[in-house]
């Protein structure tokens, strides 16, 4: 039987992939657009495909359980999953399309971002990771580039849940050190397991890459989230997301 390769022309549910815009070790993420006049979600869709050579029993699970994980939550701070599919061997997330993440808009487009809407776009983001906790779910790989908008910045969306657990699982050795460097929270690094405080870690350290790679100057109270949440200590940490929720939206930024 002929291998069937997954790339730019390929059909899935009425999608035909276009260009490439996203890649990782285990995925590549297609721009799809529908070939019938009637899309079955959205005319644009975005289309993760689980690498072929990564066609083991463990990464399909893990691949599944992404899809499954969030396909249940609905947010307008979560990317929505439409569905997960098997198709030609092959192993499939579709999901909704924004425009760019926000790391890569902040290097390519950084005339979009002023000092004032980037604290709206931190706001959405926390509001998402807010939900994520709330159910129960603890993301591991909080970061800018995981941070999904639309260029006109009225969608914002937290994805890639690849490395997402429910925090009532064990966790094993191996999912210790999993993350991005530079986000990772050094309680990990002794060899505790991932949990909401440490996502909190993550996401003042987003705050920071976000003002740093901006170059805008940081708010006295955008400077003390950042503090408290990054705190070496997880119990000086907030306690949940929601703190950071509270400050951005109802006090005063300077």
């Amino acid at each position: 039987m002929e291998e069937i390769k997954i790339r730019p022309g390929y059909i899935i549910k009425g999608y035909m992939l276009k260009e490439m815009v996203g890649a990782g070790g285990f995925s590549t993420v297609y721009k799809a657009e529908t070939i019938n006049p009637l899309p079955l979600y959205t005319s644009i869709i975005a289309v993760k495909v689980l690498h072929p050579r990564r066609l083991e029993r463990q990464q399909i699970r893990q691949f599944i359980k992404e899809g499954k994980i969030v396909k249940n939550l609905e947010h307008p701070n979560i990317v929505k999953v439409f569905d997960i599919v098997q198709q030609d061997g092959n192993f499939f997330i579709l999901m909704e399309f924004l425009d760019t993440d926000l790391l890569k808009a902040i290097r390519t487009k950084k005339e979009i971002f002023n000092e004032k809407n980037i604290i709206e776009v931190i706001t959405k983001a926390a509001k998402g990771l807010a939900y994520i906790h709330k159910n129960g779910i603890v993301h591991k790989d909080i970061n800018p580039s995981n941070i999904l908008i639309s260029y006109n910045l009225e969608k914002v969306k937290i994805t890639d849940f690849g490395l997402a657990k429910r925090e009532r699982f064990f966790m094993n050795k191996r999912d210790f050190m999993s993350g991005t460097e530079g986000y990772i929270p050094p309680e990990r690094f002794e060899g505790k397991p991932a949990d909401a405080k440490g996502d909190i870690y993550s996401f003042g350290k987003t705050i920071e890459k976000i003002y740093s790679e901006l170059k805008f100057p940081m708010p006295e109270k955008i400077r003390n989230i950042v503090k408290i949440a990054t705190d070496k200590n997880p119990d000086n940490r907030f306690e949940s997301m929601e703190g950071i929720v509270f400050i951005l939206e109802t006090r005063k930024i300077e």
